[in-house]
């Protein structure tokens, strides 16, 4: 009687990578010369399921959880753009289907900020795509070391001086008392600084209280 050849997960996962090598980025990002081609979530599902399917394995997220939210409020020429702002920690699971028992699981974390409701959605698709991508070692062509991080001009209310790329969110002083003067009448903008603080001086008030009196003259732009 001839002894059946079972592959156990890690033979499976790895035949698996061998089959797909690269996913085709057919989803179209943003608009005119920000404009730029990405893998889709389809894209990755359309490309792995069928495989996994032919070799017993069957994926899915295991568990999530958010690990950090916020609120960020980003400094338009039309004033503060507010979104929800949230990290999402996805446990992937792999199960060999002729064994049950027989899994790895795969964490991974995603992003995702919204003006609205989507948030929660973009973070949990983020990461359940580049749990499949990294866990078959599937090549989309992009590399982030490959480029240099932009600054997001924006802040997370939950540490007002920071934002998220660790720098200060708000303008120099220099650049703030620009826009603190541009709003009060020539002689009215020491009288409106002073009065934010009482009884400092202009030339050495805080520049927290630069900031409360910054934040007022943006609050009036809207």
């Amino acid at each position: 009687m001839a002894i059946e050849n079972k592959k156990n997960i890690f033979q499976k996962m790895s035949a698996i990578t061998q089959e797909i090598s690269t996913v085709a980025k057919n989803l179209q990002v943003g608009e005119g010369k920000s404009q730029y081609k990405a893998v889709g979530e389809a894209d990755v599902l359309a490309a792995v399921k069928p495989v996994e399917a032919r070799h017993g394995v069957y994926s899915y997220p295991y568990s999530r959880e958010i690990v950090e939210s916020g609120e960020i409020v980003a400094t338009t020429k039309y004033g503060e753009r507010k979104s929800l702002y949230l990290r999402m920690k996805t446990v992937y699971r792999f199960v060999n289907m002729e064994n049950p028992d027989e899994y790895i699981d795969i964490t991974t974390y995603g992003d995702g900020v919204d003006t609205q409701d989507k948030a929660t959605g973009k973070a949990m698709t983020y990461s359940d795509k580049y749990a499949l991508l990294k866990a078959y070692k599937i090549q989309t062509g992009d590399d982030p070391d490959q480029n240099a991080s932009e600054t997001l001009n924006s802040v997370n209310r939950r540490d007002p001086a920071i934002d998220r790329t660790g720098q200060p969110a708000y303008p120099t002083r220099e650049e703030m008392l620009a826009v603190v003067g541009k709003h009060y009448p020539e002689g009215k903008m020491r009288e409106a600084l002073l009065s934010a603080v009482q009884s400092q001086s202009l030339e050495t008030m805080s520049d927290a209280a630069v900031k409360a009196v910054y934040n007022k003259c943006m609050e009036k732009k809207k």
